[in-house]
């Protein structure tokens, strides 16, 4: 048995979180929003024992998706999920077309915050860019391909991170396998 650090996904701050990129990043695209909102909810998970969306990322070959956030996007999959995303805009083509700005009252104060700095340090990135920086992360490389990613190799290589880690250890439910 061993202890599996997994979160519920938040469809509604998962849909304000795309909202509030595609109001800073014109034109962001479909990997451009997954990237993104990978480290977002990393840099967030690292520092607040939580991510912000909640959601389960894959590792895909383009690098880590959020599972329940991409079927959204492509509206596919759990209904709500899908409407709470069509409520801000959706994908056209490649890119997300926004049509209502994020309430910024439904994202915490830390979830803006790790938005904000993510959109600052790496709103500028290409696609393709964010791709090959997601492909340096320990627990994409450490991960199967197609496979879920384990959020506790998130906390690699962040030592000062450990005590967060524990902690979310300690809480979660054993797994059988």
């Amino acid at each position: 048995m061993y202890a599996m650090i997994s979160f519920d996904y938040k469809p509604e701050k998962f849909a304000h979180a795309v909202a509030y990129v595609a109001g800073r990043k014109p034109n962001v695209t479909k990997k451009e929003i997954c990237k993104l909102l990978f480290f977002a909810d990393k840099e967030h998970l690292l520092r607040f024992g939580r991510p912000i969306t909640g959601d389960t990322y894959h590792a895909l070959e383009q690098g880590p998706v959020p599972s329940k956030g991409l079927d959204a996007l492509n509206e596919r999959g759990d209904q709500r999920n899908i409407d709470a995303v069509r409520r801000f805009g959706k994908i056209s083509g490649w890119t997300f077309q926004l049509e209502r700005v994020a309430d910024l009252r439904v994202l915490s104060k830390s979830d803006r915050l790790i938005l904000e700095e993510t959109m600052r340090e790496l709103g500028h990135l290409t696609a393709w860019q964010l791709e090959e920086l997601s492909h340096k992360e320990p627990a994409w490389i450490k991960s199967q391909r197609n496979a879920r990613m384990d959020f506790e190799l998130f906390f690699e290589g962040r030592p000062e991170t450990e005590p967060i880690k524990a902690i979310l250890l300690e809480e979660q439910e054993p797994v059988i396998g």
